[in-house]
């Protein structure tokens, strides 16, 4: 594995705020890069709602009252079944942020993100 060089003035300023938090450089590291990552997923998500919003018409045709899956803007799966969907799409795609849900007369609604500190926020 490759190991992460940070600029010296990122270590500088890193080096005191760990001092004075009494933490670790790790663990602002860590925390910073999961909110790095957890910011992309939401961005990814947003994208994949607009998709679903754009494909709804089609969507509520074929699909309405089923489970479908939206990855990179595309339908990639659906199942009548939610947790069967789910399994399927974790399976292939793993943490990878993919939007799954039911297919309504409506394109819009409450959509819940699962995040690690919480277990789920509204979007």
């Amino acid at each position: 594995m490759e190991a992460i060089a940070l600029r010296t003035d990122l270590r500088e300023t890193l080096e005191k705020d760990a001092e004075q938090e009494a933490r670790s450089i790790n663990e602002i590291v860590n925390e910073a890069v999961e909110h790095y990552v957890r910011q992309r997923q939401l961005a990814k998500l947003d994208a994949e709602i607009a998709a679903y919003e754009r494909l709804h018409p089609e969507l509520r045709q074929k699909y309405w009252g089923q489970w479908i899956a939206v990855h990179e803007q595309k339908l990639v799966d659906h199942d009548s079944d939610r947790t069967a969907l789910y399994r399927r799409v974790r399976a292939q795609y793993g943490r990878t942020a993919v939007l799954i849900r039911q297919v309504t007369e409506q394109p819009s609604g409450e959509i819940w993100v699962r995040t690690p500190d919480t277990g789920k926020a509204a979007r």
